[in-house]
């Protein structure tokens, strides 16, 4: 797992940091998560880590 994120994405403007470190913190707790779910509960959180990365990879390009 990657070290916790202490500043938003350098390819994100500025405009977007709240949102982007938002994000960064959201999949950091949730990729911790997976780690250590059960069968059942895998599939949500991989859902849920896709959703988060999709919205950051808006955040920077700005679509």
């Amino acid at each position: 797992m990657d070290e916790y994120p202490k500043e938003p994405p350098a390819d994100v403007p500025p405009e977007h940091h709240e949102r982007a470190r938002e994000l960064q913190v959201e999949l950091f707790v949730l990729e911790a998560r997976l780690e250590s779910a059960n069968f059942e509960d895998e599939e949500a959180y991989r859902r849920a880590i896709n959703e988060r990365e999709t919205e950051l990879d808006e955040l920077r390009t700005g679509d």
